[in-house]
């Protein structure tokens, strides 16, 4: 059984280590849910017809 101070140490250690919900790669302290590679890659294909990058002119 951990000791108290080992349980704090290793429930820190896991807060630290999240995983980005795509790829499971570990997550910077300002991402939350997934990496900027992974949710870069769900807009394009969240939007096929590029509404977002189209100007508005056309």
């Amino acid at each position: 059984m951990l000791s108290p101070h080992e349980a704090q140490s290793y429930e820190q250690q896991s807060i630290r280590r999240t995983l980005c919900a795509g790829c499971t790669k570990e997550l910077s302290p300002e991402e939350t849910y997934a990496c900027g590679e992974c949710i870069n890659e769900w807009l394009v294909y969240r939007d096929p017809n590029h509404f977002v990058v189209e100007d508005e002119n056309e």
